[in-house]
């Protein structure tokens, strides 16, 4: 008597079927997703999860300087003032994250935005025989390890704006297009080419913006005028920019973009 042999599968509907569930499990998912990350608009939301987190990493490292400054009864930290050789030419951007870091104001993952589209991670930090690491990276030409921008930290707006009772004027925030020009290339812009992001100011305050250009309020009434938070105007204590300086030398700084 011949025995039969049943050939266990997947038929090709059970196939269809499953395809079409996972499809309809991905779309539900990366709708959720997207509501998290923008809102459900395409475009950086305050509200959304990812918001919410960059506004809470921006404030614990205002929290961490200006503890810093009440602590030592100085202005906010800097790697020339923190290395007591009063050089300028210390006070880059990977110095400066780097010195937070180091000081324990700030942790490493504090340092990278959720919503950065370019390529940051946090650093591999260890805390040994110096002020800062050196191998910490704040290039946007390669692997970085932060996201944020901050006020050049040189000439007059060090003097003067580099310090809590600056007020209202920004000092670090999410970091933007090159010289502050939207509709172009940039992964710091949304996809309609509009930036969008916190600003974190002097006096701990965080605002949410939407365009690279503002009007300060730190200016007096009559001189009220759009301010570009990414184009380097020259130094003057009245023109708020935020940036990453990848060189810093006697006669101003050297930023490197996206």
């Amino acid at each position: 008597m011949r025995s039969r042999t049943r050939q266990l599968g997947f038929s090709l509907l059970g196939i269809l079927i499953s395809l079409a569930c996972m499809v309809v499990l991905m779309s539900i998912y990366m709708t959720s997703v997207d509501k998290a990350v923008t809102g459900g608009q395409g475009n950086s939301v305050q509200q959304s999860v990812w918001g919410m987190q960059d506004q809470i990493q921006l404030q614990l490292v205002g929290q961490g300087l200006t503890i810093h400054a009440m602590t030592n009864g100085e202005d906010f930290l800097t790697p020339s003032t923190l290395s007591g050789s009063k050089d300028v030419t210390e006070n880059t951007s990977a110095n400066f994250w780097s010195a937070l870091i180091n000081q324990n104001l700030v942790a490493p993952k504090q340092l990278v935005s959720p919503t950065d589209r370019g390529w940051v991670e946090p650093a591999p930090y260890s805390r040994n025989r110096s002020l800062w690491d050196p191998d910490f990276s704040a290039d946007l030409d390669e692997t970085s390890n932060v996201s944020y921008a901050h006020m050049p930290l040189f000439g007059e707006r060090l003097k003067k704006r580099w310090k809590p009772s600056a007020g209202r004027f920004p000092i670090i925030g999410n970091r933007g297009p090159k010289d502050g020009v939207e509709n172009s290339g940039s992964f710091t812009l949304d996809d309609d080419g509009i930036w969008r992001g916190w600003v974190l100011h002097a006096d701990n305050a965080i605002e949410w913006v939407e365009g690279t250009s503002v009007v300060p309020k730190w200016r007096r009434g009559d001189r009220a005028m759009q301010d570009n938070l990414f184009a380097y105007e020259g130094d003057t204590a009245d023109d708020a920019m935020l940036g990453f300086t990848i060189e810093m030398y006697d006669n101003g700084p050297i930023f490197v973009w996206d």
